[in-house]
């Protein structure tokens, strides 16, 4: 795998489905800052640009902490 390229770990991509209300551009842009493709990515399990899955990792960890 890529260094500029990163998977997110398997209990940030359940918190991320559990917590998906729509799988639209609009609904996964507002909860998680993401596009629709992106999405399809994680559920794929593929890698992603490192710089979104930091950022993901990070927002959901930070939800985490605070539930």
């Amino acid at each position: 795998m890529s260094r500029t390229m990163l998977a997110l770990p398997p209990d940030i991509v359940e918190h991320m489905m559990t917590h998906c209300q729509a799988r639209t551009n609009e609904a996964l842009q507002s909860r998680f800052g993401i596009s629709y493709n992106t999405w399809r990515q994680i559920e794929r399990g593929a890698a992603l640009r490192r710089s979104v899955a930091e950022r993901l990792i990070n927002r959901i960890a930070a939800e985490q902490a605070n539930a």
